[in-house]
């Protein structure tokens, strides 16, 4: 690597990129996306497309196609660069608070997955009537049971995002890190409670998640 790559991220962490490649592209993302968005996560300051071409040895269509998706999923930000002498000039820097883009990709992306997976399954129970369907009934039941966990799931992240994000509310931030906190030992107790899964499913939509929610909001007036 030379000496303009190393002002940019040290050598040694750059060996973490393919970490980011593998990780979005298991998650449905072209793995030069996780490239991209790996180098802003480690650069020391934020980057040109330019400077992005060239320490990824990139050409300039597949960085501005990956800067394109990023800033779609709200992964990234970018502002007018700072003393360039190209009044276009433009820089990019990765968005610090990763469950921010976790909730942006849910909006984007995954509801509308889940939904319509969901919106099948309903159509072909509907028209499941009888005894010799009774089989089919039942997975395409649990296929809308799981459909409706995982959109109770986005749900609560989508919203903890969106009430962590207000700014001036530092007392958000810090009951969004108790919370945190306390969650795997909540979620632990749900997936050992036993029952049908649509019971469970039901615990979740209406109990689990709208409690949490409302405990947010309310530790978070009462602190203020």
């Amino acid at each position: 690597m030379d000496q303009k790559s190393t002002d940019i991220v040290e050598a040694e962490l750059l060996k973490e990129l393919p970490h980011f490649e593998m990780f979005f592209n298991r998650i449905g993302f072209k793995r030069i996306d996780g490239s991209v968005f790996g180098l802003l996560v480690l650069a020391k300051k934020p980057l040109t497309s330019e400077e992005i071409e060239e320490a990824l040895n990139l050409s300039q269509s597949a960085v501005s196609l990956s800067l394109k998706t990023l800033a779609h999923f709200g992964a990234i930000e970018t502002r007018d660069a700072r003393d360039a002498r190209d009044s276009k000039a433009k820089v990019h820097t990765a968005k610090e608070d990763s469950l921010q883009i976790v909730a942006s990709v849910f909006r984007k992306r995954e509801e509308e997955y889940i939904q319509d997976f969901k919106n099948m399954a309903q159509r072909v129970l509907d028209r499941s009537q009888g005894d010799i369907n009774q089989a089919r009934r039942k997975r395409m039941q649990s296929i809308i049971s799981t459909c409706e966990i995982a959109e109770s799931v986005m749900n609560f992240v989508i919203t903890i995002a969106h009430n962590k994000s207000r700014e001036g509310h530092e007392n958000v931030v810090a009951q969004y890190d108790a919370m945190v906190k306390r969650l795997p030992k909540a979620l632990d107790l749900i997936a050992t409670t036993t029952g049908p899964l649509a019971d469970i499913t039901h615990s979740l939509k209406e109990n689990f998640t709208t409690a949490l929610k409302n405990n947010f909001l309310k530790d978070t007036i009462r602190k203020q």
